[in-house]
């Protein structure tokens, strides 16, 4: 079930929440989740919330549900 977080985002009950960093590539923000699955980077735009997997293994849990990218704040201490 998606549920909005804003007039442009949600977030899917249905799917896991995955922590996301932040980081700048060829001058862009990316939030950029490491799969555990494919073992490759997936880049996403900079906001929380749900996308689509960017995942090349089909058996992924990630394939059918996407995930929720939440960000991970670094830790500066």
């Amino acid at each position: 079930m998606k549920v909005p977080i804003d007039e442009a985002r949600v977030i899917d009950l249905d799917a896991p929440t995955v922590p996301a960093h932040e980081r700048i590539v060829n001058s862009a923000r990316r939030y950029v989740f490491d799969c555990p699955h494919c073992r490759r980077p997936h880049f996403h735009g900079p906001a929380d919330g749900h996308r689509e997997a960017h995942c090349d293994d089909s058996a992924s849990p990630y394939w059918r549900s996407g995930y929720n990218l939440a960000l991970v704040e670094p830790d500066n201490g």
